[in-house]
């Protein structure tokens, strides 16, 4: 969401949100902007905002994201974010096939 006067209030830009796993101590973030809203920064903060989120809840260690690897912008808002590429998406647990992984690790988190 982002206020636009102009729009008379608020308009919805994107969507992004997490899913945890706790066996494994990873969570798993997703994001997307619709498509007159991007190229503007709101990926970039979405995450940014999601991070914090996801490092709060009980024994979480790492994030992941995936993303396709033509993607350039989204892998962008994963690495100003701290994301670094870990490899093939976890294919068949998931996942779509022929994505990419970043994660990110909790500071001062044993693994």
């Amino acid at each position: 969401m982002r206020d636009d006067p102009a729009e008379g209030g608020r308009v919805l830009v994107g969507s992004g949100g997490l899913a945890s796993s706790p066996l494994t101590g990873t969570v798993f973030i997703g994001y997307s902007v619709l498509e007159e809203f991007q190229c503007r920064g709101y990926a970039t903060e979405a995450v940014r905002h999601i991070i914090p989120a996801a490092f709060s809840l009980p024994g979480v260690r790492r994030i992941m994201a995936t993303t396709y690897p033509g993607l350039i912008a989204s892998i962008r808002v994963l690495e100003k974010n701290g994301f670094v590429y870990a490899g093939e998406g976890p294919a068949g647990r998931g996942f779509e096939e022929g994505t990419v992984a970043y994660v990110l690790e909790k500071p001062g988190a044993s693994l």
